[in-house]
This record gives structure tokens, C-alpha cells and sequence, in this order.
């Protein structure tokens, strides 16, 4: 038996609205301790993802100045400019901050593709389409607690 993602992914998908701001987002995943949350717009169509890295960088995504290059990395000038900074996570919307390019599967996609991608890409979460529709995702976790049957 080929083993597909519909056999393995969480069909109880935790999910936002592009609408929605960052903070709600911070809060969803913080709660419920997911680490990433597809976007929904009105329609209920996938446009996106917000990850928990879309979101410990979001001054640096939105161009913000409270940030200087040295070298690689990416040093705060100062730590009460980048608090008053956070201080409008109730304005920014998920649309501004999520990760628009996305990495998908269909329910039949097999668990080698759905591996394959996981360390190639380097993806944690992948959400499961049908007819751009959200009906499932598939983590990491979701393999290891397949392994465990």
C-alpha cells in the first residue's frame, strides 16, 4: 500500500485570515503551540503562509530601520526602537508579513515526495490542497507519529 499525505495529515487545520494582524497570529501560535498557520483570504482560498519566523522577523521583513548590517547579521540599533516598533503589531496585517511563496500537495501526493520536500526545501509544515482549498497539513510530526504505528 503507497502511503499519501491523506493518510497522514491533520485534518483539523488551524488557519487565519490575511485580514488578521500579526499579533492574533503571535497569539494563535503561541497558545496552541503550532509553528506555522495557513492564510486564508476571504474566499477561503490559500495565499499563504505566516511561520514563527515570518514573525521573529518581522521588523527585518517590513524593512523597518531598527536594524543595521554587520557583516551577515542583522544587529537591533537599539532595543526601545524596535520595542516601539512591535508596539503596532495590531496594525500589520498577515497579507504584509506571510510567506507568499508556498510548497504544496495534493491528498495523493506519496510520503516520499512529502519527505523529499520536508528536507530538501527545508520546509516544517506543508499544507494539503484540493482545488486550492486547505483540507489538511502535514508536519513533521505527522511522520514521526506514523513511524510509531
Amino acid at each position: 500500500m503507497k502511503l499519501t499525505a491523506k493518510d497522514i495529515m491533520t485534518t483539523e487545520v488551524i488557519w487565519i485570515n490575511e485580514d488578521s494582524s500579526a499579533y492574533e497570529a503571535i497569539e494563535i501560535l503561541v497558545s496552541l503551540n503550532v509553528n506555522c498557520l495557513p492564510v486564508l483570504n476571504s474566499n477561503g482560498i490559500l495565499t499563504g503562509v505566516v511561520t514563527e519566523t515570518d514573525l521573529v522577523y518581522i521588523d527585518k521583513k517590513l524593512n523597518r530601520s531598527s536594524y543595521y548590517a554587520y557583516g551577515e547579521l542583522n544587529v537591533p540599533i537599539d532595543i526601545r526602537v524596535l520595542n516601539k516598533d512591535l508596539s503596532g503589531l495590531k496594525k500589520i496585517t498577515v497579507k504584509e508579513v506571510m510567506t507568499k511563496k508556498l510548497i504544496t500537495v495534493k491528498e495523493d501526493a506519496s510520503l516520499e515526495k512529502i519527505i523529499d520536500i520536508i528536507i530538501n526545501k527545508g520546509i516544517k509544515t506543508i499544507p494539503v490542497i484540493n482545488d486550492s482549498k486547505v483540507v489538511g497539513i502535514i508536519t513533521r510530526k505527522n511522520i514521526l507519529k506514523y513511524y510509531l504505528r
